[in-house]
């Protein structure tokens, strides 16, 4: 399955362009617990493990990675109590078939030939037996919605969801207040007035590119906060992408809210899609309904568990 090549190389293409700026964390020598999911434990030791491969981080980014690295390590005990739940099985050979799939991918794909998918893997902090779990929860839930996702449930989506795949596109640049460390609401609050106040200095006649430099918290600050062109089934959280398209070029959104944080958003540049029929990209379609069914699956076991996260 060709997602986990393009899963594998998306990760490693994010982490190789700022490689020097993501340092290993110092070995903790201790259990600490960091959360607890229904019961189950994470431990700081499990996040520094995963820190390992990186070198020479600064504070604000290694914050960021961790939590990012936490909240992966909730969804994946979610994952596995309903994976148990509802008995789903899925076989060794199964499993292998998709990592040598992967593995013959990637040797076919990469310049360096000596590039092995263990070596992708610990680029990215990660290691083959986090893959294989990975490949694991996605066969499982695969097999969990294949009779819940027919072909009429699909042509539907695509009727009312064209604009999803007709290659339609803008070019967004955006500033972001990253609020995914605030543990008040004062402080949450502190970062939604400072967006707005950044937005009022937009209005004023600042230029959005001098403000992304010197307020936004992501590593497009450095250019002005250029995204390059995005389309609005992608990697980017759904409010960002909905808000995206729905503005004129040269308009800068009003603040939206994200599990990052607060982001201003412009549009530069806009290219129109083109026509497409469902029985060209019916595949495509299946894995678009399929991720949002997911995330919505995700989403109603993180409000049914019992999170806890320890400051």
């Amino acid at each position: 399955m060709n997602r986990y090549l393009v899963m594998l190389l998306f990760c490693l293409s994010l982490v190789s362009s700022r490689h020097d700026v993501f340092p290993a964390e110092k070995k903790h020598q201790n259990d600490e617990v960091l959360a607890t999911v229904n019961g189950k434990k994470i431990t700081r030791q499990e996040i520094a493990n995963r820190l390992e491969s990186f070198q020479n981080t600064d504070a604000e980014t290694l914050d960021a990675l961790k939590q990012e690295i936490l909240d992966q390590l909730i969804t994946d005990i979610l994952l596995e109590e309903f994976i148990d739940r509802q008995g789903l099985l899925v076989t060794s050979d199964e499993i292998e078939r998709e990592v040598n799939h992967v593995r013959s991918n990637i040797e076919g794909n990469r310049k360096d030939s000596a590039q092995s998918l263990e070596r992708v893997l610990a680029s990215i902090g990660s290691n083959i037996g986090e893959f294989k779990k990975g490949i694991m929860h996605s066969l499982a839930l695969e097999k969990y919605f294949k009779n819940k996702v027919d072909d009429r449930a699909l042509e539907k989506y695509f009727d009312g969801n064209k604009n999803l795949f007709n290659g339609e596109s803008v070019k967004v640049s955006h500033i972001l207040i990253d609020t995914r460390s605030t543990k008040t609401q004062e402080e949450a609050s502190s970062a939604l007035e400072q967006i707005r106040g950044i937005k009022k200095e937009i209005d004023r006649g600042v230029a959005f590119e001098e403000m992304a430099k010197k307020y936004s918290n992501h590593s497009s600050a450095q250019t002005g906060g250029d995204l390059g062109f995005i389309q609005r089934r992608g990697n980017l959280a759904r409010a960002f992408a909905d808000t995206a398209f729905s503005l004129q070029v040269g308009q800068v959104s009003e603040p939206v809210q994200t599990e990052y944080g607060y982001h201003l958003i412009k549009v530069t540049e806009k290219k129109e899609g083109s026509a497409v029929k469902f029985g060209d990209i019916k595949d495509r379609v299946r894995s678009a309904v399929l991720d949002e069914e997911i995330l919505k699956l995700l989403t109603q076991l993180h409000k049914e568990a019992q999170i806890v996260i320890n400051r």
